[in-house]
């Protein structure tokens, strides 16, 4: 099956009261009552213009996270990247398409445990260890039925799936609220200084997407990515941050946590 992506047909949500029932053992953990935040890079592997700037937003600026696409160009060499970078937390980024064209029919239910299992496998490989949480490119794993898949295998690594544990997850940070339609004021300093003084008590992720220009033509988020960079190294951004006197956390220290609060 192959058909032009929309990111809004993607942020679907609504697996129901059912999906506690697969949820793993720290989505009913304890909150602290102080404020942690992890700021998750989305994308890694996807290309070297964007791994280097998803490092910048790394090393200087909030970023504490990211995910992996396991069959990026860049992969490989953003996975040496990342062991240089021992703060930054490292998830994968389960993706059923390349670049906005569907490489699997999301109905056949066996076609997409298959990709599933297949990227797991693909990424301890690369890695050599489980990634520290799961999550999908434009959210796939929140459909029905193919969430039920992504809950199993976030048992099965003991690890967290986006939207399904103690993280409350945000993913209001991004320059195209429309597929294709840029609104760069969606990734301001100043919506970004907002949503951290939006933070509540207890665990929170804010998903980014941060990177250089890439010079391929079918780029879809292109130049946007340069400006959530500009955004999430800001001083302003920064300093919010510490005023607030919220915690960078990344999901290894999310997985102490709950095995503290136990």
């Amino acid at each position: 099956m192959c058909s032009t992506l929309s990111r809004r047909t993607f942020l679907i949500s609504g697996v129901g009261a059912g999906a506690g029932l697969l949820a793993p053992r720290w989505a009913t953990a304890a909150r602290p009552p102080d404020r942690f935040l992890i700021v998750n890079a989305d994308d890694l592997g996807l290309s070297a213009e964007v791994d280097r700037g998803l490092f910048e937003a790394h090393d200087a600026g909030v970023v504490t996270s990211t995910s992996l696409l396991v069959d990026g160009p860049d992969a490989e060499a953003a996975v040496e990247q990342a062991r240089k970078r021992p703060k930054l937390g490292l998830g994968i980024h389960v993706a059923f398409d390349e670049r906005g064209k569907l490489f699997t029919d999301m109905q056949d239910l066996a076609a997409v445990q298959q990709q599933i299992d297949r990227q797991l496998t693909a990424f301890v490989r690369l890695v050599g260890s489980p990634p520290d949480h799961i999550d999908s490119h434009h959210h796939m794993h929140r459909l029905f039925n193919v969430a039920r898949l992504f809950l199993v295998a976030g048992r099965r690594y003991n690890v967290p799936v986006r939207g399904f544990s103690d993280v409350v997850f945000v993913g209001r940070f991004w320059g195209q609220p429309e597929f294709g339609k840029t609104d760069l004021s969606k990734i301001s300093p100043e919506v970004m200084i907002a949503m951290l003084r939006a933070v509540k008590p207890g665990v929170t992720e804010i998903s980014c997407h941060p990177g250089h220009v890439e010079t391929r033509p079918d780029a879809i988020y292109n130049r946007e990515r340069e400006v959530e960079l500009q955004t999430l190294t800001d001083e302003q951004v920064k300093d919010t941050i510490t005023e607030e006197g919220i915690r960078l956390i990344n999901y290894r220290d999310y997985a102490r946590m709950t095995r503290d609060a136990r």
